[in-house]
């Protein structure tokens, strides 16, 4: 039989496949992240603040407004890759559903509530797979067969490190906040001591000694190519300052790669501890 040998373009085109084929079956650890178009690369998951209702994805793009209930939400300027945004939806007229979109998806969230109501607080999960440094989040209220208008913000995404393990804290106040993490090996990682030698290391320390820097945020991480200690991890929120705030809302984010995100939220009051090592309240002990 006659062998027709390969053209030289056409045999660098298949090493370059084949060269591709190899780079993919490396990838086993990463989740199967969703198109651009989704809008799961954008927000992972919403639900209401008592976990007791969970938004649906909705594979077609976000309905049409018209005459439903205007609702409003404020939100920050900017966000966490990874985080969650704790905000909360009002209305002067009852709506039962809430609608979250990005523009240019195929698809969106929808929450169902149990009722119709004027005001719900949601917990949003900004995806640890975000694209873009900044986005558009519409926000619109309904009822079973209509959709008001929507509310557009622009949200600013600040790239912080994820990777095997990636936890956070965000807040809504000046206050300063610090988070606190302590690996297997009994390191502990906080805003004076951002490093442990297992590879764990704090990226971001927002709101040091009451200086306002805007992000309101805090992240600690084992990024991707480090091998991540196995065992048990203690994460606590330390309330360092209040900064002149009466009470201040927190929301910390566990994300383990492969797994849903857990959000733990909550309330810190008092003028602060000023603390360092050993500070804060126990928020989750969790094993990896």
């Amino acid at each position: 039989m006659r062998r027709e040998s390969l053209s030289d373009g056409a045999r660098c085109a298949l090493v370059a496949l084949l060269t591709l084929a190899s780079a993919g079956c490396i990838e086993w650890k990463q989740t199967t992240a969703a198109p651009e178009e989704s809008v799961r690369r954008f927000i992972s998951l919403v639900q209401t603040l008592d976990g007791s209702r969970t938004a649906n994805l909705v594979a077609r793009a976000a309905p049409t407004p018209g005459s439903g209930a205007v609702v409003t939400a404020v939100l920050p300027n900017q966000v966490l890759r990874g985080g969650t945004v704790q905000t909360t939806l009002t209305s002067t007229s009852p709506f039962s559903r809430a609608v979250f979109s990005v523009p240019g998806n195929t698809d969106h969230w929808e929450l169902q509530l149990a009722s119709p109501i004027t005001s719900v607080t949601v917990l949003m999960v900004i995806a640890v797979e975000m694209p873009k440094t900044l986005f558009t989040l519409q926000i619109a209220g309904g009822g079973a067969s209509n959709t008001g208008p929507y509310q557009s913000s622009d949200l600013g995404v600040i790239f912080v490190g994820t990777g095997e393990i990636q936890t956070n804290v965000m807040w809504d106040t000046p206050a300063d906040v610090d988070l606190h993490l302590i690996d297997p090996s009994g390191k502990e990682i906080y805003y004076a001591s951002r490093n442990s030698p297992t590879g764990g290391q704090l990226d971001l320390d927002s709101n040091a000694g009451c200086g306002t820097d805007g992000p309101r945020a805090e992240n600690i991480f084992w990024g991707d190519g480090i091998v991540v200690p196995r065992g048990e991890y203690i994460l606590r929120v330390d309330y360092w300052s209040s900064c002149g705030a009466s009470s201040t809302n927190y929301t910390v984010t566990i994300n383990l790669r492969g797994l849903p995100p857990k959000i733990f939220t909550g309330t810190l009051t008092g003028t602060g501890s000023g603390a360092g090592a050993g500070a804060g309240k126990t928020i989750a002990v969790f094993t990896y």
